[in-house]
């Protein structure tokens, strides 16, 4: 396949039915209230591809990204017409969600398009959200899409269960920030509720000089605070990116590794959470996706238990050798009780996949992990296992906790516990700057 570049503009336009003694509906144009995309090129970002200007554009700067928007109300969606560029073949699917992209219908699998106009049929049907994907040899550009309807619908929900077993996994009645998810939110704490959180920047802020002690953002400064490089929003306001690097500040001179993470809290917000371990049933749930991980040693913890020492639940990334950074294919796994239990979760993840997580502890101490990935729809379930050798409280986290480090830390110091892992050579990574990025659009304690 010749796929050098995809230039795609989209017009998705909706062919009115005919019902015996009915006139015909005159299509209108659907408003959009965010987009976002898996990867993007420079400037050209994904709310360029819906801001009706034919000049502007979204831009992959990889192959097989996905772009996903987000309609303004639930609407009738029936035919397709897609405007190519040039005279490429191009491989791609397109899925449908009524439930704001909880779960998905691929309504056009794997349609090869060359040039020109392309038009597709599919069932009329209620859908409050799109997904484009490219295949792993296509890499995407939108300049323009327009989504006709043949009028609203009743047919869609707010938001979706998750895939936990757990219905409960999708409640947001925790979560007073929903009325800033159309674009105008300002910081972090406009999109996630973190009026339980703190949040762990890997850089000295509020030490002297040349410190490599992280810095922590507690309640209420957390409210109004974002850092342009390390906790911020995505470019569609629907989103927090939380990035760490290699030789970033660090929690205590034992840790290795620097965290762009939230840790769990009560009361206020100022009082660090500490929950009986064995004796409650309290959850996590997550939907986040994988941005980029570090190169010489891509691995990354996504979403903890912890307790006053050990790892008691840590769900990790591994890429694979060689690995670029940006679109490897790597594994999850669940683990536990300090790397005693190990649970696949996904096989084949692969970097920009949306997913959602469910982390859900059960008197006993036992807890269960449920995952999806949101563009391949592997699901999987570790099943119960019970956390032992705890010690003192249990407490959540979540964010990035990058698991590569640099010898030398950004501020020049020897960061001697990295150096001390004895790895081979390969495995450290030589830039301090050197980064691992995720992006969290929901977190919802229950």
């Amino acid at each position: 396949m010749n796929t050098k570049f995809s230039k795609l503009s989209f017009t998705i336009g909706i062919l009115a039915a005919m019902i015996a003694g009915a006139s015909v509906a005159s299509p209108t144009i659907v408003s959009f209230s965010d987009a976002t995309a898996t990867s993007t090129s420079g400037s050209f970002v994904a709310d360029n591809a819906i801001d009706k200007n034919k000049n502007t554009h979204w831009e992959a700067d990889a192959r097989g990204a996905t772009w996903t928007a987000k309609f303004s109300s639930c609407q009738r969606v029936d035919d397709l017409v897609l405007n190519w560029y040039g005279t490429n073949n191009y491989t791609y699917t397109i899925q449908l969600s009524k439930d704001n992209g909880a779960t998905w219908t691929t309504v056009i699998s794997n349609t090869s398009g060359k040039g020109n106009e392309d038009a597709q049929n599919m069932t009329d049907q209620a859908a409050n959200a799109i997904k484009i994907m490219g295949d792993s040899d296509s890499r995407l550009r939108i300049d323009e899409l327009k989504v006709n309807s043949l009028g609203s619908t009743n047919g869609c929900t707010s938001s979706g269960t998750s895939n936990s077993s757990n219905d409960e996994s999708s409640d947001t009645s925790n979560s007073p920030n929903d009325q800033v998810l159309d674009g105008n939110a300002q910081y972090p704490a406009d999109v996630l509720d973190l009026s339980k959180w703190k949040i762990t920047l890997p850089i000295s802020l509020n030490s002297p000089p040349n410190s490599n002690k992280a810095t922590e953002i507690k309640q209420p400064q957390l409210k109004t605070y974002s850092n342009s490089e390390y906790f911020r929003l995505n470019a569609a306001k629907n989103g927090v990116l939380l990035k760490a690097i290699a030789g970033g500040a660090r929690t205590s001179e034992n840790t290795a590794y620097a965290r762009s993470e939230l840790r769990e809290m009560q009361g206020d917000g100022t009082e660090s959470a500490a929950w009986s371990c064995t004796n409650i049933d309290h959850a996590m749930y997550l939907e986040q996706t994988l941005l980029h991980t570090t190169r010489n040693k891509p691995e990354a913890t996504i979403g903890q238990i912890h307790d006053s020492k050990n790892d008691l639940v840590m769900v990790k990334y591994f890429g694979p050798d060689f690995a670029n950074g940006s679109t490897d294919i790597g594994k999850l796994e669940a683990r536990f009780n300090n790397d005693d239990v190990t649970k696949l979760l996904d096989s084949t993840y692969k970097i920009g996949d949306p997913m959602t997580i469910d982390i859900a502890v059960t008197s006993g101490g036992n807890v269960t992990v449920n995952y999806k990935n949101l563009r391949s729809g592997v699901t999987s379930s570790t099943g119960r296992v019970k956390m032992t050798g705890i010690i003192g409280s249990c407490y959540f986290k979540a964010g990035m906790y990058i698991q590569a480090c640099s010898k030398t830390d950004i501020y020049s110091k020897t960061n001697t516990v990295c150096a001390n892992k004895n790895l081979s050579a390969n495995k450290y990574e030589t830039d301090p700057y050197a980064y691992a990025e995720i992006e969290v659009r929901k977190i919802t304690l229950r």
